[in-house]
């Protein structure tokens, strides 16, 4: 784990402080307004699961989400078969590693000893317009820090909470307090 989570929940607290949530909830206009505030395009796409899981990589690590970032558009992906709130949870994710400026930086492709996650030509066959060069060197990184990945997730539970106007499953709430620690109701 990693000191200064205290720091990271103040910093999402006021993150989502700043965000309009539409009422009633609609991820998509979400998308819109980050899209409209980080001034650039957000496209969102559902894809099979196969396309960001290579079934031939033997990896243990399965994405569920993925942000593709380029110099003037983002790219979410999550899998097809979600279901909604499963989709909403990701598309939530991966907007909070915008919304804490998580910038990608780019890496080398991977070698051939470690191939990436997903299937390259697959997920390039989903974004035509995208140069399959830049996907391999933005997506091809192994993953972000347990800090990131702590606020992007806790940005987006805290999303999806506010969201359902702060209904909250008693047990829903213990097992993401185990998780996550203490966070508000």
């Amino acid at each position: 784990m990693f000191t200064g989570r205290a720091q990271s929940k103040r910093r999402a607290l006021a993150i989502l402080n700043d965000l309009v949530l539409p009422d009633p909830w609609n991820s998509r206009e979400l998308v819109d307004q980050i899209a409209e505030r980080r001034g650039r395009p957000i496209t969102v796409t559902a894809v099979p699961p196969d396309v960001m899981n290579d079934s031939d990589n033997a990896t243990e690590d399965k994405v569920c989400g993925l942000w593709v970032n380029t110099d003037d558009h983002d790219y979410l992906l999550y899998s097809a078969e979600a279901p909604a709130l499963t989709a909403d949870l990701t598309i939530c994710h991966e907007l909070g590693h915008m919304l804490f400026a998580h910038e990608l930086s780019t890496k080398k492709a991977p070698d051939a000893l470690t191939p990436p996650p997903f299937d390259l030509d697959g997920l390039t066959e989903w974004l035509p317009d995208l140069d399959p060069d830049a996907v391999r060197a933005l997506l091809g990184r192994s993953s972000f820090s347990a800090r990131r990945e702590f606020e992007a997730e806790y940005l987006a539970t805290l999303m999806m909470d506010r969201a359902r106007g702060g209904r909250t499953d008693s047990r829903r709430h213990r097992m993401m307090s185990t998780f996550l620690g203490e966070f508000p109701a």
